[in-house]
C-alpha cells in the first residue's frame, strides 16, 4: 500500500511509503492531520529522498 504525492516544482507523482498495519484511508487521514511521521517538517519519499511537508501539493491513494 502506498500514497502518491505531487511535489511543488517536480513533474509526476512520487510514492510515499505507508505501513501495512494501517488501511489506506487511515494512512491518508494520518497524513492530512499531520500525525505520526507526518508531523515532521521533512517527509521521506519511497526513493529515500526527503521533501518538506509544505511542498506537497496533492496526495492520493495508489490504485
Amino acid at each position: 500500500m502506498a500514497l502518491l504525492v505531487r511535489v511543488t516544482g517536480r513533474d509526476g507523482e512520487h510514492e510515499l511509503p505507508a505501513p501495512s498495519d494501517q488501511s489506506e484511508r487511515e494512512e491518508l487521514t494520518r497524513f492530512l492531520d499531520r500525525h505520526g511521521p507526518y508531523a515532521l517538517i521533512w517527509i521521506r519519499l519511497a526513493s529515500g529522498e526527503y521533501v518538506r511537508y509544505d511542498q506537497i501539493v496533492s496526495i492520493r491513494i495508489a490504485e
